[in-house]
């Protein structure tokens, strides 16, 4: 059964130190979801890990305007007074490089943004759930405004 987020939020933001990490698709939407990611974290002493996964034809050229993409996210979520780092890995399974980012960086919260009108490249329910069970830490759907809003 799904916890109510507020009570995980409210837990995070204490003066201790927390992790949150956050599945970005690169898009301008997902800046709302990097916001709220730096929200939750808190400066100055919270983190933030972006993660994001590239791939598909053109994969070079893809990697690198990709990983400009992802630098400037990290930069805005630092420019608010965030430590954030960013990971970029090819695409594949994207919850084990969630799960794995997670586990490495001991995050508090992970939290993936979703578009609800956008069909394609939206993540299946059977990925979620893969993920929710394999996290070690609470898991927590964004809803993102969509594209046509920026």
């Amino acid at each position: 059964m799904a916890q109510p987020l507020l009570p995980v939020v409210q837990a995070l933001m204490n003066p201790m130190t927390s992790t949150v990490l956050a599945v970005t698709d690169l898009t301008s939407a997902s800046y709302k979801l990097v916001g709220f990611a730096t929200m939750v974290a808190g400066p100055p002493h919270g983190e933030v890990i972006l993660v994001s996964t590239y791939g598909g034809r053109g994969i070079e050229s893809r990697f690198r305007r990709e990983g400009q993409l992802l630098e400037r996210q990290r930069q805005w979520c630092a420019d608010r007074g965030v430590r954030c780092r960013a990971e970029l890995y090819e695409d594949g399974v994207w919850q084990e490089f969630v799960v794995q980012s997670a586990r490495r960086s001991q995050a508090d919260l992970i939290l993936v943004g979703v578009q609800l009108l956008i069909g394609n490249g939206e993540f299946s329910p059977g990925e979620m759930r893969e993920l929710a069970q394999n996290a070690p830490c609470p898991v927590s759907v964004v809803r993102l405004p969509s594209l046509s809003v920026f």
